[in-house]
């Protein structure tokens, strides 16, 4: 810059401008302000020019559009996800208290989570996920409870599971029909499957399994 007094006798120097006591800093004066239109407005360096034609030729990367994100947790052997977009929080094990006349196989009860009471909920009856027998020397899955609070249409459910894997995100590609051999109980429930990391994730499918719920305790 070519007058850059803002640096000698301005707020960046040694403050000696008579203007300075009437404008209080060099931002209010007018010469500061025309100094940083002409740096804009200069002419642009060769090199700056080419380094931007060069990446404005490079080919687009393609992104995918079906990309979805679920979060994936176990019920006893089953490894299951639900869309991202349903989870509120994981949280630790804490009591559930049972509804005289009103608990059953699927509605568990009554828990409180942040001073808020919600409705707990068994999926793995819902699902009808069964407990499977390990075999003979295999070591059974490890055991880190908890419970699961999710929201569908600003109602609020919450599920324990026997563990919490994380997000995972896919594309349509990724998913697998589900076998013939998958229980019709879990089959009408799920849309499909996932292999990751040796895993077989059912892809639960949130709208018949929202409504089971909501069926069972009206």
């Amino acid at each position: 810059m070519k007058n850059a007094c803002w640096k000698t006798i301005g707020v960046r120097g040694d403050r000696s401008c008579p203007k300075l006591s009437e404008l209080g800093h060099c931002r209010d004066c007018p010469t500061f302000s025309l100094e940083g239109r002409a740096l804009l407005n200069r002419e642009a360096p060769p090199e700056y020019l080419a380094e931007w034609a060069a990446l404005l030729a490079q080919e687009r990367e393609t992104v995918s559009r079906d990309e979805k994100s679920v979060q994936v947790f176990r019920l006893m052997s089953e490894w299951l996800a639900l869309p991202v977009h349903c989870w509120v929080e994981v949280i630790g094990v804490r009591p559930v208290r049972h509804i005289p006349h009103r608990s059953n196989q699927i509605l568990l009860g009554l828990v409180s989570v942040r001073g808020e009471i919600h409705l707990c909920v068994s999926l793995s009856n819902l699902l009808g996920v069964e407990k499977s027998e390990s075999p003979e020397g295999a070591e059974s899955p490890r055991t880190n409870p908890r419970l699961c609070v999710v929201r569908r249409d600003n109602i609020s459910w919450v599920f324990p599971v026997d563990e919490v894997h994380g997000l995972i995100s896919y594309t349509e590609k990724d998913v697998q029909s589900v076998p013939s051999t998958v229980a019709k109980s879990v089959q009408k429930f799920t849309q499909g499957l996932l292999n990751v990391a040796g895993k077989k994730i059912g892809l639960l499918d949130e709208t018949p399994v929202f409504n089971g719920l909501s069926r069972s305790v009206i």
